[in-house]
């Protein structure tokens, strides 16, 4: 594709290599004993991006290949009773395989390894077929599960060395979706998502501020864990998603949100009524009035996490904002026309082009204590931070200016501002 960049080789790629190499230095010292293919298989699926992931797997392919291997002894054992009988070797060893391979898969499903079932089968083919080859099968059962724990010994080894580095826990850093984070396509790169999971297991203390609702932070975030609580609506609310609960809402008072809605009503300005009670965010509305809410409606109703509510009477308690969606020109006079309100500054408007509907904006009004800063100042007190760094896209209004998203440059800022490489850090060259 024209213009399309060709991407560096990752951690993981240099990190398999020098595995791999090590493997092979290995296989040297030991006199060439053993099989060192198996140590560098092993090795393939031992370099993970996350630590924490490696203890468990490691063990599983332990177990998956000590499985095969027993199923493979049992399997020639009886095959040299077989022998000694007389009876023709070619014809039970083929019947025997294909019953075996059976029960070495099934033996993973009852010790609920069933994703190494394939491993374990490999391995006690790879026994029973050089077997057959005259190969001594006790030996190379024993040389398979030996090579398989050098090679996640290495695996392991590598994967936890890395060079000195200072860390920052005490500041908090807060970054924007859209194109702050997200590449053209509103995705996450596989790099930003791999080395972003693994800066928020070595503590870095990360969060999402954003205008969308904590559905839409979960949808387009699939895949990285946030533990921080992240702020949502412009700053109106703030949600951790391990717990699935708001812990601070700025809604509108009943008075200024009748205000509004008494407003918007007679200007025959269609909106959503976005309501958090009782730990659910609600959007009430009256009627689909146009393409755009049609099709939002569409796209989100099915979410566990958006209840949308039709009614015909309006409510105005635990307002939190109202979202305007009409054709762009007429959101724009609306715009003006509220703004020239006399009571318009009990209010914070933002308007933007919509997501649903072509030609079509919206224009969302929040209480005017709304802020996402104060937001982000609360957490900040909250967790303990000493400062703050926000990215965004922007300018003037974030710590770090993100010019391009499709350069992963958020993590990239984030890893180098977190984790600089500084001798001072030698403890840290051992991830734990």
């Amino acid at each position: 594709m024209k213009g399309r960049r060709i991407p560096l080789p990752g951690q993981r790629i240099l990190r398999t290599v020098i595995s791999v190499w090590l493997c092979f230095g290995v296989y040297l010292l030991r006199g060439r004993q053993g099989l060192p293919i198996f140590s560098a298989i092993a090795v393939l699926s031992g370099i993970q991006p996350y630590v924490k992931s490696m203890g468990a797997l490691a063990k599983e392919r332990v177990l998956s290949t000590l499985i095969g291997a027993a199923w493979g002894l049992i399997l020639i054992t009886l095959e040299l009773l077989f022998a000694e009988g007389g009876v023709p070797s070619d014809v039970i060893h083929y019947l025997l395989v294909g019953l075996f391979t059976g029960f070495t898969i099934y033996s993973t499903v009852l010790l609920r390894m069933t994703g190494m079932a394939s491993l374990a089968a490999v391995v006690f083919l790879c026994i029973a077929v050089n077997h057959i080859q005259g190969v001594n099968a006790y030996a190379y059962a024993f040389n398979r599960l030996l090579d398989t724990v050098i090679g996640l010994l290495i695996a392991e080894l590598v994967n936890r060395v890395q060079l000195p580095r200072v860390r920052h826990g005490d500041t908090l850093f807060v970054s924007g979706l859209g194109t702050t984070i997200f590449r053209e396509n509103s995705t996450l790169s596989p790099y930003s998502k791999v080395e972003l999971n693994r800066l928020i297991e070595d503590g870095a203390p990360f969060t999402i501020a954003t205008r969308a609702s904590q559905a839409t932070v979960r949808e387009q975030m699939r895949g990285v864990d946030l533990p921080l609580p992240v702020i949502t609506l412009n700053g109106a609310a703030m949600y951790d998603l391990k717990n699935e609960l708001y812990l601070h809402t700025v809604p509108m008072s009943p008075e200024k949100a009748r205000q509004v809605m008494t407003w918007a009503r007679a200007e025959g300005l269609p909106f959503f009524c976005h309501i958090i009670r009782d730990n659910m965010l609600i959007i009430r509305y009256r009627e689909l009035a146009n393409d755009a809410m049609a099709q939002a409606y569409e796209a989100r109703r099915r979410s566990v996490y958006r209840n949308y509510v039709h009614s015909g009477e309006d409510v105005y308690e635990d307002v939190v904002y109202l979202t305007i969606v009409e054709k762009t020109e007429r959101i724009e006079a609306a715009y003006g026309a509220l703004s020239r309100q006399s009571w318009a500054d009990g209010y914070k408007l933002a308007k933007e082009v919509y997501q649903f509907g072509e030609g079509y904006s919206f224009l969302r009004v929040y209480d005017d204590a709304v802020s996402w800063q104060e937001m982000m100042r609360r957490l900040q007190r909250q967790i303990g931070a000493a400062h703050t760094v926000t990215f965004g896209s922007i300018p003037g209004e974030y710590d770090v200016l993100i010019r391009d998203a499709d350069r992963n440059t958020v993590v990239k800022e984030l890893r180098r501002r977190y984790e600089p490489v500084d001798i001072r850090g030698w403890r840290t060259m051992v991830r734990r």
